[in-house]
């Protein structure tokens, strides 16, 4: 009878014993692939969701956002900082799309009033995160020196061609401004200045 208790007792050390040890790195949240409208490449959790839990409502999408600091990627961002002097960008990335392009996306009523009464939905991710300037960088405007609008669609930003110079001097008239950026291996490559009405 004692060595049956002595057995249990060990059994049951041994199994509530398991997983008691100090988290590893694999542990922490990875990056997903988006699936957002143009939000390409990996994104992060959104703002709020507890690691490892699934949201309360797991078969209605939630906005994900773009890590502009690995492998290449598309995103709309806040611009918050710009210094090509020493080849940084500080940004936080947003989403932004049609009302009705958002509505498609996280399956929202159709008589909800931002799939009929909104032009553009912005969804902010909080999150600021400084991203390199890669050695060459493209940058575009959504207005050409004639007044004349060259866009494909809102969310790519512009398409005119315009100087890292002009770009510079732009980003200092403007506070906060929103810009599509394209990354390549964690640098941003491609910076187009969004419209906003």
């Amino acid at each position: 009878m004692r060595r049956k208790l002595i057995g249990s007792l060990l059994l049951v050390v041994v199994v509530g014993g398991c997983g008691t040890g100090s988290p590893d790195a694999s542990s922490t949240p990875t990056a997903s692939p988006s699936t957002v409208s143009g939000v390409g490449g990996p994104a992060s959790d959104p703002p709020g969701t507890p690691t490892g839990m699934p949201s309360s409502n797991a078969t209605v999408p939630q906005p994900r956002f773009a890590d502009l600091t690995q492998g290449s990627t598309t995103s709309v961002v806040t611009l918050h900082s710009y210094d090509p002097a020493n080849a940084s960008a500080v940004v936080e990335p947003v989403i932004f799309m049609t009302g009705d392009a958002y509505c498609r996306a996280f399956k929202i009523e159709r008589s909800d009033g931002r799939c009929t009464h909104q032009a553009f939905i912005t969804e902010e991710s909080h999150t600021k995160v400084t991203v390199p300037l890669a050695d060459e960088v493209d940058y575009f405007t959504w207005e050409d020196a004639e007044g004349d609008v060259c866009m494909d669609a809102p969310e790519k930003g512009g398409t005119c061609p315009m100087t890292g110079k002009q770009f510079a001097a732009w980003f200092a008239l403007n506070k906060r401004p929103m810009v599509a950026v394209a990354t390549e291996l964690g640098a941003i490559t491609r910076m187009a200045i969004v419209y906003t009405p």
